[in-house]
């Protein structure tokens, strides 16, 4: 069986068509066909244009069809008017892939053209494009492109939304194993590449430039399964007001706010870059294939004035210095005459030789303390480059630690920077990059230290909670009332628990006054009419009301102010509110709100009055885990503002957090809500009471759905549920990383022979275990644990989960039972279960490598109708494969 990516073909496709093969002078056919040509591919190559007999001394065909061969990969360079002729022709062949190719305006695209596109990619044909300017793969000596040179073959994947700066990227970077212009992605995008590069072994590096993002849950789901495997780096275009119109005009879409996308991107494990120089630094950084085992490094300078600067360049990115002890110390003064032998960055002053130089280094990366180096040297007339350079290479070879040349001023193309680089030595010209290089280096290191990095867990939620809320939105729809004003708006957020303010609305004096009586003073009375949103700022709130004669007072003011700002008096009102005693309290903002790409956000500022005037914010994205409520408060000014400070006592955290929690379930739970506002969340010492909000209804969803698609973040709604059996009673839920530490004990209880059966090995660490087991992104997974309640505490005795194999029809899954309850039907409910879940997803089969002698679990597949196949790439392993499409029970 195949298993492999489905976009693996276009790493070797044996047949390329070429229709619009040209001979015109600097036309897109010429281009294309001259490059294919030129790069001396292993496939054949044939050209199609009823123009031409010949393309030089190859044959041209007047139609695809006339083609005897089958076609992997038809490449369509001729106008978009062509394509309703073209793309079935490339069907009749029976294509995998087509490319569709040139520079044309996006309105050439009619909806009949688009339509095509997108009937074909259904039918299971993979579409590149349109506007593609094409992709390169060395390995394969394929350009089907029109960027005129073949780069070196090697080990970066590039994907890049600019043709130009592709360009850069092959002058400047050596060595890559694919690049590809992505063009409009109508059908394949940005994504799909990514996922290719991350299953594809000559890759170990992955390197964006994206200005958009067509499907942005699909982009951060396969970023955060690539970075999992190997370091992905972006450089993003757009990310200021002043290319807002540019990316608008490029791809139709607006970025999102400051903030949103850079946090997007950075939970997805994603490495960012603000300029092509630092992309192509941390991309040598990355190939030299040396990873920091601990974060202390050390710096080495030629000269005064360097130290401080790359001091201050590796303090910026959060690089810690190591410490240099007696015995080196005492080495540099002694035998380099190094003036200042405990600073680092280590000054070797302009007199140093580059024979010396190199020693000293020698010396730095031979301590054990010595995580990684940069070393800065400007040249003068006693430094030869080129000696330096012989030594460097021998030194750092043997080292095995991270280094960064950096030779201050130089150009590019300097011999000595050109030499260390062929050496695979990161060679730059500039300090302040090498440091960002090599922070880099550590994020990603501290990502992987993080056995579950890029995986979030959210309790389960009962959507019965959120009826009364439904209901509210519902009425509000069929009324046409998009707008819930603070009386409807408190009553969406007291139908799922947060506590408001009591408040009565009234339409005329009469009416206040009677509110007045029921409430008791002092009362806070707030102008209510359609369409005015902010009562703030519209002077539309008196506080401190006190009597019946001050409320009459205010009742003539607000009226007054109403009648010089709008002219229809008759939708005069007000909304009385219950004064509550602030002292000792704060005011917060909380709220929901949609982003124009990553979904909804629950965001914290500071409220009330002084809220403009500090502009504090935080946000995470929907659904918040416990960890992420906890995280947002954890931050200044808000770890400040709501802990004891001058005589105040502490604010009860554990309420604000409910409530963002809460607000999470809400966006979960009703996509229909488009915005949420709580300003002022008044927050006391025991509780947190929302004195006033509004909210804002966008569609009429009142339910999500099963993939909960209206999220950024891949989720499902977590699964509970009580099974008996053999096994007596045991609960079935989701795997998440609030059930890391019993599972951390349940593997631990395993033997290693257990162990060795489920994971193929009995050496793998218990964290690696742990996180390829609970880490959960639920678009590509399916993990589900059985826990025994035992003294009031859950433990882990079976799990099973399986995943989706790189050409995403099929999963693989794995199993384990505690041994003390192997025999007692767990293993085959658990297998139930894993069935039953692949074929609500329409995954096409299911498969389980099995080492074989574990006869057991041979016995169990063959029960289950599993049939079993002989695993040409390891004949240790058996593999059984179950059907599982949708037809089939």
């Amino acid at each position: 069986m195949d298993f492999s990516h489905y976009l693996n073909g276009l790493l070797n496709p044996k047949n390329i068509v070429v229709i619009g093969a040209s001979e015109r002078e600097g036309s897109y056919g010429t281009l294309i066909w001259n490059n294919l040509q030129a790069a001396s591919p292993k496939a054949k190559l044939y050209a199609v244009n009823p123009k031409y007999k010949k393309i030089g001394s190859a044959r041209c065909y007047s139609s695809v069809t006339q083609i005897r061969s089958d076609a992997d990969l038809v490449i369509i360079v001729s106008p978009p008017e062509t394509y309703l002729k073209a793309i079935p022709q490339a069907v009749e062949k029976n294509c995998r892939f087509i490319m569709l190719c040139g520079g044309f305006s996006k309105s050439e695209l009619t909806d009949e053209i688009t339509r095509l596109i997108d009937e074909t990619a259904a039918s299971g044909i993979k579409i590149i494009g349109p506007q593609s300017l094409g992709f390169i793969c060395p390995r394969a000596g394929i350009n089907a492109s029109f960027f005129p040179q073949m780069p070196t073959a090697g080990t970066v994947g590039l994907v890049s939304q600019s043709p130009g700066l592709s360009c850069c990227m092959m002058n400047i970077t050596d060595g890559f194993s694919f690049v590809i212009d992505p063009g409009l992605e109508r059908t394949l995008s940005a994504a799909d590449y990514i996922d290719m590069l991350a299953h594809d072994n000559a890759t170990k590096c992955i390197a964006l430039y994206l200005e958009s993002f067509s499907e942005p849950r699909k982009l951060l789901s396969a970023i955060r399964a690539a970075s999992q495997k190997k370091p992905v780096i972006l450089l993003k275009g757009g990310q200021t007001a002043g290319s807002a119109d540019i990316v608008i005009n490029n791809s139709g879409a607006r970025e999102d706010e400051d903030g949103v996308m850079e946090e997007a991107l950075r939970r997805s494990g994603v490495l960012l870059v603000n300029s092509l120089r630092e992309l192509n630094y941390a991309i040598q950084v990355f190939t030299a294939g040396r990873e920091l085992t601990q974060d202390t490094l050390f710096g080495l300078v030629n000269s005064k004035g360097l130290d401080s600067l790359l001091a201050d360049h590796a303090y910026r990115n959060g690089l810690k210095s190591a410490s240099i002890d007696s015995d080196t110390a005492q080495k540099l003064r002694d035998d380099f005459h190094v003036s200042f032998p405990f600073a680092n960055p280590i000054n070797v002053g302009l007199g140093a030789s580059a024979s010396e130089t190199a020693e000293i280094i020698r010396l730095l990366l031979s301590l054990p303390q010595c995580g990684g180096m940069i070393a800065g040297i400007v040249i003068t007339p006693a430094f030869n480059p080129e000696e330096f350079t012989d030594l460097i290479i021998s030194t750092v070879e043997k080292s095995r630690k991270p280094f960064i040349m950096t030779w201050i001023g130089a150009e590019i193309n300097m011999p000595a920077i050109q030499k260390l680089r062929a050496a695979g030595i990161p060679a730059v010209s500039d300090m302040r990059g090498a440091c960002i290089a090599l922070r880099l280096l550590s994020e990603y290191r501290q990502s992987k230290q993080d056995s579950l990095f890029g995986t979030f867990s959210v309790k389960p939620i009962k959507s019965e909670d959120f009826e009364g809320a439904r209901k509210i939105v519902r009425t509000a729809v069929s009324q046409n009332h998009r707008l819930l004003y603070e009386e409807e708006a408190k009553k969406l957020l007291a139908s799922i628990g947060i506590e408001t303010t009591a408040g009565i609305s009234a339409g005329s004096l009469g009416e206040a006054i009677e509110a007045s009586k029921a409430l008791g003073f002092p009362l806070a009375v707030k102008l209510r009419m359609d369409g005015l949103v902010s009562k703030s700022e519209a002077g539309g709130v008196i506080l401190g009301v006190r009597s019946e004669r001050e409320l009459k007072n205010a009742w003539k003011s607000l009226k007054e102010r109403v009648a010089s700002m709008f002219s229809a008096e008759e939708r005069f009102g007000v909304f009385l509110q219950k004064t509550l005693d602030t002292n000792n309290k704060r005011e917060l903002k909380v709220g929901l709100k949609i982003t124009r790409h990553f979904g909804p956000i629950v965001y914290l500022q500071v409220g009330g009055l002084y809220g403009p005037i500090c502009g504090a914010s935080v946000f995470s994205f929907v659904p918040l885990s416990l960890n992420d409520a906890k995280r947002m408060i954890a931050q200044e000014p808000f770890k400040t503002l709501l802990g004891a400070y001058k005589g105040l006592g502490s604010c009860d955290t554990e309420a604000i957090i409910r409530i963002l929690i809460r607000l999470s379930e809400l966006a979960v739970e009703i996509p229909a809500l488009r915005s949420i506002e709580i300003d002022p969340l008044l927050c006391g010492q025991s509780d947190a009471i929302v004195l006033d909000a509004l909210c804002v209804i966008g569609s009429d969803e009142l339910r999500s759905d099963e993939k909960a698609s209206h999220l950024i973040l891949p989720y499902r709604r977590p699964t509970e549920k009580k099974e008996t059996g053999r096994f007596g009673l045991l609960k079935f839920c989701s795997a998440s990383l609030a059930n890391k530490e019993a599972f951390l004990s349940y593997l631990t209880s395993l033997s290693d022979n257990s162990r060795r059966l489920r994971f193929h090995s009995a050496n793998t660490s218990l964290e690696i275990a742990a996180a390829s087991s609970l880490s959960y992104d639920p678009d590509r997974t399916f993990s589900i644990l059985a826990l025994e309640n035992k003294q009031g505490r859950d433990e882990v005795v079976a799990e099973a989960r399986f995943s989706l194999l790189p050409n995403g029809e099929d999963a693989e899954f794995g199993i384990s039972v505690r041994e003390d309850k192997q025999g007692q039907g767990i293993a085959s409910a658990l297998m139930s279960e894993l069935e039953a879940e692949a074929r609500a997803r329409s995954v096409r089969s299911l498969i389980g490598y099995v080492l074989k002698g574990n006869d057991s679990m041979a016995y169990m597949m063959g029960k289950r109708g599993y049939r079993r196949e002989t695993d040409e790439n390891d004949p240790h392993v058996d593999l059984f494969v179950l059907d599982t499409s949708a037809d089939s029970n």
